[in-house]
């Protein structure tokens, strides 16, 4: 026997009893299986999510899908804001891919870069149009691109002066808090979070010029995650030579991961250009590659020198791969027998590179499930297209019944718009299918609540950390199988 199926009978040693296969192997989804609580000192909301891929620090380890319904620079952005990571698809053209990925670079958290403004000269009428219009109560005032005040909409009496200039009613320039256009993010968030009466900071250049406008309410969401001094961004490549131009392209403008993607990551195409990709880098960034659904997957990419091992072939939300092809393996399952090799190899001083489910991953209990079945960081489809950040939502709105489309990568639609692709060269069959996802609003103004499930989750298991998360997954007693009967339980609740 070789070192996999070495492995695999350490896994499975009742199924080769007398040195031959006696059944198949039980695999399990993630909702199937939930935690066990526990006696917990640990306070939910100080539960720290952060983890590492590499060279790269994730504060919220949930990556975005590298899906055309997805992960375009809006999402890039909104999931950097929050402590993740955008994963820009592999669009056909290689210049709009690094058009949008030095977009995200570029982006300033929580900066809100073009607010309404008003001139000095303008009534109080026009400063209560933008209030009634929009709900805006704070209003720049800016003359020839210099700003020269603020209007705080709150305390005036429209009535009585409608046709007052603004200028009588602004704080002016000489009495307002700013800040410069180079100072740091932490600056900002402590003074915005910690000064007293600092509820907005509008930023200026040297010359006073408008820059744009910090809110306070929108850090408390806020952590994001920074690569080698910019934002964390990255993008997916294929197995194709143009494809290492986009990662070569990509590591000098300083993203932070590369994804070689591939619906079956444990192919010698795969693996190669992993490996080219690995060497690129020179740990400037972290390379991710996959998916696989087996070990022998993880530990030929762990060969290659991948940071990150992406699994999961068949459990995706629109992935209908297991039901037409009969391939695929349950996440849960198969989380946990990579942590297996991957713990082995670790104790063996051998490259373990990190796991990263990718494929129904829908929601807070599903990541949390993920991450303590072994799990490093997330990557997410489902749950992200629901933002109006995602792809789709910006390109193809919200339905009149406010849902959002939503389709797989191997769907009519997606192999219809990537035919040129050698991936889908001559290929007709579908693997995936389209759907729609309630929309949710702006990223930021609902996934704080789902990082707070997620703390929460942690905090019944005792784990004040992600390794401690793990370690309590190692346990015997960590999971429970629910029987048919208690998972429409926790449907008809969630229904």
């Amino acid at each position: 026997m070789g070192f996999v199926e070495d492995v695999y009978v350490e896994m499975y040693p009742e199924l080769f009893r007398g040195g031959g296969l006696t059944g198949p192997v039980k695999g399990y989804t993630l909702r199937e299986i939930r935690l066990r609580p526990v006696f917990s000192k640990v306070n939910p909301l100080g539960a720290d999510l952060s983890s590492s891929i590499g060279p790269v620090k994730l504060n919220f380890p949930l990556l975005s899908a590298a899906m055309n319904a997805v992960s375009g620079p809006n999402m890039a952005k909104a999931i950097f804001e929050v402590g993740g990571c955008g994963i820009i698809y592999r669009h056909r053209e290689i210049e709009t891919q690094i058009t949008w990925l030095a977009e995200v670079l570029a982006h300033k958290p929580c900066l809100v870069s073009d607010p309404k403004c008003l001139r000095p000269d303008q009534t109080l009428e026009e400063a209560n149009n933008i209030l009634q219009e929009f709900g805006f109560s704070t209003i720049p005032v800016v003359k020839d691109g210099i700003l020269v005040g603020i209007i705080f909409t709150g305390g005036i009496a429209f009535k009585k002066h409608l046709y007052e200039p603004v200028s009588k009613w602004m704080k002016p320039f000489e009495e307002l808090k700013v800040e410069h256009v180079d100072t740091p993010f932490s600056r900002i968030r402590d003074r915005l979070l910690e000064e007293q009466e600092c509820s907005v900071l509008p930023i200026v250049d040297d010359g006073k010029i408008f820059k744009g406008i910090y809110f306070m309410k929108d850090f408390f969401a806020a952590d994001p995650s920074y690569h080698n001094g910019k934002p964390l961004a990255g993008i997916a490549i294929g197995v194709e030579k143009n494809d290492l131009e986009r990662a070569r392209q990509a590591l000098e403008m300083g993203a932070g991961i590369i994804v070689v993607d591939s619906s079956h990551g444990n192919c010698p195409d795969v693996i190669s250009q992993a490996r080219a990709v690995v060497k690129m880098a020179h740990d400037r960034a972290a390379v991710i590659a996959g998916n696989v659904a087996d070990i022998d997957g993880y530990w030929q990419l762990s060969q290659a020198g991948v940071h990150g091992v992406k699994c999961g072939i068949g459990p995706g939300s629109i992935c209908t791969t297991t039901e037409v092809t009969g391939a695929g393996v349950p996440m849960f399952t198969l989380i946990r027998e990579l942590d297996f090799i991957r713990r082995r190899m670790a104790v063996k001083g051998e490259h373990a590179p990190a796991i990263i489910p990718d494929g129904s991953i829908e929601g807070p209990g599903d990541m949390v499930m993920a991450l303590a079945a072994g799990g490093d960081a997330c990557m997410a489809g489902k749950w992200l297209v629901a933002a109006s950040e995602s792809l789709s939502c910006q390109e193809k709105g919200v339905g009149k019944e406010g849902f959002v489309e939503y389709w797989g990568m191997a769907s009519k639609r997606a192999i219809k718009s990537r035919v040129t692709d050698s991936r889908y060269k001559g290929k007709t069959a579908p693997e995936g299918v389209e759907g729609r996802v309630k929309h949710r609003g702006p990223l930021k103004t609902w996934i704080k609540k789902d990082i707070e499930l997620i703390q929460g989750g942690f905090a019944h298991a005792g784990a004040a950390n992600l390794e401690a998360l793990h370690e309590f997954g190692n346990q015997p007693i960590a999971f429970v199988r629910f029987s048919s009967a208690g998972q429409e339980q926790i449907r008809t609740r969630l229904d």
